[in-house]
């Protein structure tokens, strides 16, 4: 690429836009974009082919849960205060974190030392920071008119909730746009002050262990990671949800077991987020050592899977206080678990390869939700 003057790039490919001529920023998002589109050319059979399996299973998946589908939303439109509490939280982490990430890239980026216009920073700033949150309006706008075809009596309801849910995005990302542009910038890296320290027995202990080769440490790395993201400021969030969704005159017992289960299932879907980043980050290092695949994801999956059979088993016991069907809680359980497995082992098994997890991981997701419903249409069919 090369430019004549600050703002006017002179060679770009045939298909370039031509409101990107005046924005160098956005140029370099859209190479970017067009190079990551061309690398999935490359594999155009097999991403056809995941492509082709992921309409498919979602396409039977919309059919077969068609009248569930129906009830969810008429649930959804009943609850709209907490559908827009839900969508504001969930725009204002996004359109923040978004924010702050994309003005440390600026200053990181090569193209600091170009004469580019403060409107065109501006304008970069805000397309690249508000572009999840509207690819995210768009695919539940899709969603939406996919409901009305099937079911178009749900039409005034998938109405309500996507109102809700547009006031939600709407204030949410307002609200993270200005305190995100508010906050002090951070000139250094900060401690992270709920990860612990490792306790040693006496002064010299470190010294024996940094001689003794071991790859049990490596176990902690995915809970390190979830006390990292866990942080107060977040789990507020999780707890907000939490108490909007326990229903009034509740007792008890019914509302901790609510908040309780909303925690565990928070705790236990965070925990399998983060083998993706750890997997990643591990197998960048230790792929070219004399470590094998087994031990490999041995080492890592260990501790993490012990959390997740605990934590599994008390959401169970939470399910049963709930009033759920024991058949269903053991059902619900299995099914996680087989799901974490699955996710847990592809992501660390293709990282150790060198290769991305994402399509084995999206086919994996694909299986358990076509096993899920059949299940519930067979529980369905026996009702």
């Amino acid at each position: 690429m090369a430019t004549e003057g600050p703002d006017n790039v002179t060679r770009l490919p045939a298909e370039a836009p031509a409101v990107l001529r005046g924005h160098p920023a956005l140029v370099v998002e859209w190479l970017r974009l067009v190079n990551l589109l061309s690398r999935w050319r490359q594999g155009s059979v097999r991403t056809a082919m995941l492509l082709s399996i992921v309409i498919v299973v979602a396409g039977l998946l919309a059919v077969a849960l068609s009248v569930h589908v129906s009830a969810a939303v008429e649930t959804l439109a009943r609850s709209w205060l907490l559908v827009a509490a839900v969508t504001a939280i969930f725009a204002w982490t996004t359109v923040g974190r978004r924010r702050r990430h994309v003005e440390e890239s600026q200053s990181q980026s090569w193209l600091i030392a170009t004469p580019i216009s403060p409107s065109s920073l501006r304008l970069s700033s805000a397309i690249r920071t508000l572009f999840p949150v509207v690819a995210v309006f768009a695919a539940v706008l899709a969603l939406s008119l996919v409901v009305i075809l099937l079911n178009y009596g749900v039409a005034p309801a998938v109405g309500r909730v996507i109102a809700a849910f547009s006031a939600g995005l709407f204030i949410g990302g307002v609200a993270g746009w200005w305190i995100a542009g508010r906050e002090p910038k951070q000139t250094g890296v900060v401690a992270p002050r709920y990860v612990p320290s490792p306790r040693f027995r006496s002064k010299s202990e470190p010294a024996r262990v940094a001689l003794k080769p071991d790859a049990s440490a490596l176990s902690r790395w995915p809970i390190l990671q979830v006390l990292s993201w866990s942080r107060p400021d977040n789990s507020r969030y999780v707890l907000i949800v939490a108490l909007l969704a326990v229903q009034g005159g509740s007792s008890a017992i019914a509302g901790l077991s609510v908040v309780a289960m909303y925690f565990i299932a928070s705790y236990l879907g965070t925990l399998l987020l983060a083998m993706m980043p750890v997997a990643k980050s591990a197998a960048s290092w230790l792929r070219s050592t004399p470590m094998t695949l087994s031990e490999f994801v041995w080492s890592l999956m260990r501790r993490a899977l012990v959390h997740q059979l605990a934590g599994t088993a008390v959401a169970v016991v939470v399910m049963l206080l709930l009033d759920a069907p024991l058949a269903m809680a053991v059902q619900i359980g299995a099914l996680w678990l087989g799901l974490v497995i699955s996710v847990s082992g592809f992501a660390l098994a293709e990282n150790y390869r060198g290769r991305s997890p994402l399509a084995r991981i999206a086919l994996s997701a694909a299986a358990f939700a076509a096993l899920a419903t059949l299940m519930q249409i067979r529980v369905g069919a026996k009702i």
